[in-house]
């Protein structure tokens, strides 16, 4: 993917998140649809797994949803700084597991598209963070 590919896919996923967020804002505990959000976004690549990859890709994404959905549980729980940081953990596995240069199961586009709509929503989940627990 070129440069200025790769800056458009960001643009367009920031662009994404903000539909989300807006209804993340909407919810009487915007903690929960942050927490089911990042489930979603550790899922979508366990399903490229399933459908692209082989088993030990498989069995890495399933491993990587457990965690990601054990760290939205306790976001919920314990605080919403806890999705904040699953929200950039997710930036980081989109950027080192499956770096633009070669994705490996995902399509080509889809990290940078991720990495743009995974910073927004985890700005926004630090800005919760001072009002919800």
């Amino acid at each position: 993917m070129l440069e200025r590919e790769f800056v458009v896919a960001v643009l367009l996923g920031a662009v994404l998140a903000v539909p989300y967020l807006w209804l993340v804002q909407r919810h009487r505990r915007p903690p929960v649809p942050l927490a089911a959000g990042l489930v979603i976004a550790a899922l979508v690549y366990a399903v490229l797994a399933v459908l692209n990859g082989g088993p030990s890709a498989i069995l890495l994404e399933t491993a990587a949803t457990v965690g990601f959905a054990t760290l939205a549980v306790a976001g919920v729980r314990w605080g919403t700084w806890l999705l904040a940081a699953g929200w950039l953990a997710h930036v980081a596995w989109d950027l080192l597991l499956h770096p633009v240069s070669h994705p490996g199961y995902a399509p080509g586009w889809y990290p940078a598209l991720c990495v743009g709509f995974d910073i927004l929503v985890a700005g926004h989940a630090l800005a919760l963070a001072g009002r919800w627990r």
